[in-house]
């Protein structure tokens, strides 16, 4: 009928305002009687319950409506807009997090972020200087490179040399100092330094200190390149890191590698206690050992060291740290702090030898359960005592146990070696004993550790 072609006309143009119900007899014509219905119903379910037992899964159907499918379309590609959007952020934020990009993505922060923010801006670059962020990498490199240097060493074979290994280095100053570690020198009878403009001299040993692992070189050449010294304890984790360095010896010289800062203050064990470093993802590799890590201001934050290739011997492990075979691991690199180096090259510098104070004794940590297994107080156990040191002049005896210093806390051995650090040679300090279940303080003048080599 007419007016059932004007019916669907309307609902097809979805106006349902102006939709027009039939009058009342004619609603009659299109519709069963009552028991007609009833009979409708009751083929209709029973046909239900036929399908339920023999349905196949469901499928989703859409509407033949064209308006509201071009609705959902459009809806559709506005998610799929905006999702590109949101990824193509996050995307810039990773990969350009380092470099100053994020400034074109959040050009509205408040000062506090952007002051975050430009810690990450390449060397003299805004967040509009493209080249300078795409040239990051690049540019430390040119600016870092020239003062890293090859260490080759030989020990007396015979008549002469023969080759023993080759590390890293950098020059930190302009009369010729070099830092590198001590595990890439020690043992060595003849030391050649090779710079990347392709000149070579043999180096002096200033002096070395095995409990960090750190040497200094000096050679004598005019118009030395040198690096730039930065500060270890503002970084954090997620910074930029590259190394620069000579794996596996003069094949490879000047190899660079970046990565991120990994952890800080990672405590891993040596012979001579623990030992807080930076972990690094920037590839290590042997050879690499005494070379700069640098930040994305092309300062020198780290001195490379270890690489922990799987928790067992490793010929990147000259600690001696990881003592047993076991799952093999990738990118972790780790470096000397160079806040915690500068002190202790400036000491090889002045003296040849690093000064340390020492009370004079051999000690071990009393844990909470060897405490309750020997009936002993948490503290530091006294296994021996140095003739004439400072600790001996005191009284102190071996099986003696360490429970305070200066009215602090000693619960372990580290403890004791933290407050020790704190000062220097000749102070004194005051010692609370555990011997034989009393108690008692002592004075102690602390002495240098050269006194005991």
């Amino acid at each position: 009928m007419d007016y059932e072609k004007d019916f669907e006309d309307k609902i097809e143009k979805n106006d349902p305002e102006n939709v027009v119900l039939p009058e009342e007899n004619e609603k009659e014509e299109l519709y069963q009687t009552e028991e007609l219905n009833s009979e409708i119903l009751k083929a209709e379910e029973q046909k239900q319950e036929e399908l339920e037992t023999t349905a196949p899964i469901p499928k989703v159907v859409f509407r033949n409506n064209k308006k509201s499918l071009g609705k959902m379309v459009k809806r559709f590609r506005k998610r799929m807009l905006a999702s590109f959007i949101a990824v193509a952020l996050v995307a810039a934020l990773i990969g350009g997090g380092i470099t100053g990009t994020v400034m074109k993505y959040y050009g509205t922060q408040n000062d506090a972020s952007a002051q975050v923010v430009t810690r990450y801006l390449p060397l003299d670059a805004t967040s509009s200087d493209e080249s300078g962020i795409l040239n990051l990498i690049p540019n430390i490199y040119k600016i870092v490179s020239p003062a890293v240097v090859e260490i080759s060493t030989s020990v007396a074979y015979n008549y002469g040399y023969r080759t023993r290994g080759s590390g890293s280095g950098f020059i930190i100053s302009s009369d010729g100092y070099i830092v590198t570690n001590n595990h890439v020198i020690d043992g060595a009878s003849k030391i050649t330094v090779k710079l990347s403009d392709g000149r070579s001299a043999d180096a002096k040993l200033v002096g070395k200190d095995d409990r960090t692992d750190l040497a200094v070189l000096k050679i004598n050449l005019p118009n030395l390149p040198i690096v730039k010294l930065g500060d270890s304890s503002k970084l954090q984790p997620g910074e930029l890191a590259i190394a620069i360095g000579n794996p596996l010896g003069e094949s490879f010289a000047g190899t660079v590698t970046a990565g991120i800062i990994s952890g800080l203050n990672r405590n891993l064990q040596s012979d001579y206690g623990p030992v807080k470093l930076i972990q690094t993802d920037a590839a290590i590799n042997p050879g690499n050992s005494g070379g700069p890590l640098v930040n994305s201001k092309a300062e020198v934050i780290g001195i490379t060291s270890v690489k922990l290739t799987s928790i067992g011997p490793s010929i990147q492990d000259p600690f001696g740290m990881f003592g047993s075979q076991g799952t093999p691991v990738e990118g972790m690199g780790f470096a000397i702090p160079i806040n915690e180096a500068k002190p202790i090259i400036d000491q090889i510098i002045k003296h040849g030898y690093v000064e340390r104070p020492m009370m004079g004794i051999g000690a071990q940590t009393v844990t909470q359960q060897d405490a309750a297994q020997y009936n002993l107080p948490v503290g530091v156990y006294v296994v021996q005592v140095q003739p004439n040191s400072g600790a001996e002049k005191a009284g102190i005896q071996p099986g003696d146990v360490i429970i305070k210093v200066d009215g602090k806390d000693i619960t372990s051995f580290e403890d004791l070696q933290g407050i020790l650090n704190s000062h220097k040679v000749g102070d004194v300090i005051k010692v609370t004993i555990w011997r034989n279940g009393r108690t008692f303080t002592v004075n102690v003048k602390l002495q240098s550790s050269a006194n005991f080599e």
